[in-house]
């Protein structure tokens, strides 16, 4: 299998499959493990998403696999909210056109030598390649608060282990966070017959979209394409590329205030008025309590409950990718848990690069969204092609 200029992408969801689609224009033999789009597929199938309809195209290097494209040979009409299961079905429509080969095996070992990287398969086989992306998605960034990371699964659990909540009917459940998935994930519970309450150490805020709505072609001047972030603030984070020359304190500023906790306007009604929402409050600890949990909270007030759902969104962290060897982990620049990236996505290790959530320091939050892959994956096949 190895061979000189073979690149190899680590992730088979939106970040690696554009990685490969572009790469693969190039005329690189390219290997592409991981099961496509797995992160997606153990979400609830009732779930909506968040970005719009313009913010979810999967990237190939002549845009000919589109959203757009996928509905037309679909005959389904362009909607909002989009349904999860809308952009599954994209997603492997797109996989099976563009990269087809994609191997459902994990990588167990990355490693690198002075002239090549070295990889260890699941199912024993190993593999060389000139260049390595990795696009591994978030799941293993899932952020487990303090007072929750000594307890047992079946007390606490981070929303995305939950494909369903049917399993919480007629059960007493919080969610902690007020972010979108936080708010989704009580708005399911509510209609599996839990009864729910959010506790949330802010308030909770809605996404006020009227000049999207209102505005008709006009909505293009406040809302780019991208659709991340506040009218402002979002043309600022669309342009990764531009991003990366601010400062870091305008970066991270920015940042912030691109994404905000806050849920989408269709939502609103799924929540209010029917689960409790108990704001600014945090829980300072949690005990178990025979099958139960006990929480206390920062109002003076406790609840016993019969579980806890972590909606409290994802750090990302290279250290958490267990799969790295640990002394080429060690070589890898990094700031807070991030490598520190090049304009091609490559880290101080040459041709190692990352795409997704863990370019964000450099290249913002558009990295932490669908949208984000079309600029990583462009850039990236375009260094390969220039430098194997």
């Amino acid at each position: 299998m190895g061979q000189e200029k073979t690149a190899v992408v680590i992730g088979a969801g939106p970040y690696g499959l554009s990685s490969a689609a572009h790469i693969k224009s190039k005329g690189i033999q390219t290997y592409v493990f991981g099961k496509p789009m797995e992160f997606w597929q153990n979400m609830p199938s009732e779930m909506y998403l968040k970005s719009s309809w313009s913010a979810l195209n999967i990237s190939d290097h002549a845009g000919k696999y589109s959203l757009n494209r996928f509905a037309k040979y679909s005959g389904i009409a362009k909607q909002e909210p989009v349904p999860l299961q809308i952009f599954l079905n994209y997603g492997n429509w797109f996989q099976q056109r563009v990269v087809p080969d994609v191997d459902q095996t994990y990588v167990q070992f990355l490693a690198k030598d002075s002239k090549e990287f070295h990889l260890d398969l699941a199912d024993g086989r190993s593999i060389k390649a000139s260049a390595v992306i990795v696009a591994t998605g978030i799941s293993s960034f899932a952020y487990i608060p303090d007072f929750a990371s000594h307890l047992p699964y079946a007390l606490a659990s981070h929303n995305q282990a939950h494909k369903d909540f049917s399993q919480f009917k007629q059960k007493k459940v919080i969610v902690a966070g007020s972010g979108q998935s936080a708010l989704e994930s009580a708005a399911l519970l509510h209609e599996a017959d839990a009864s729910v309450e959010i506790i949330s150490r802010g308030p909770i805020s809605w996404i006020d979209r009227r000049l999207y709505r209102y505005t008709g072609p006009a909505k293009r001047l406040f809302y780019p394409p991208s659709d991340v972030g506040p009218p402002g603030v979002n043309w600022l984070v669309a342009f990764p590329l531009l991003f990366r020359r601010f400062s870091d304190e305008v970066r991270r500023s920015l940042d912030e205030r691109a994404v905000r906790p806050a849920g989408a306007p269709w939502l609103r009604n799924k929540v209010e008025g029917k689960v409790t929402c108990t704001e600014n409050t945090s829980i300072l600890a949690a005990t178990e309590h025979g099958e139960r949990l006990h929480l206390k909270l920062s109002d003076g007030t406790a609840r016993d409950v019969d579980h806890i759902i972590l909606g409290t969104g994802y750090r990302a962290n290279i250290n958490t990718l267990k799969f790295i060897d640990p002394s080429l982990l060690l070589k890898i620049q990094e700031h807070n848990g991030s490598p520190v990236l090049n304009e091609w996505f490559e880290s101080s290790i040459p041709q190692l690069h990352f795409a997704g959530a863990l370019a964000g320091y450099a290249f913002g939050p558009l990295c932490r969204f669908v949208v984000g892959s079309k600029v990583a994956a462009s850039q990236i096949a375009r260094h390969l092609e220039r430098e194997l």
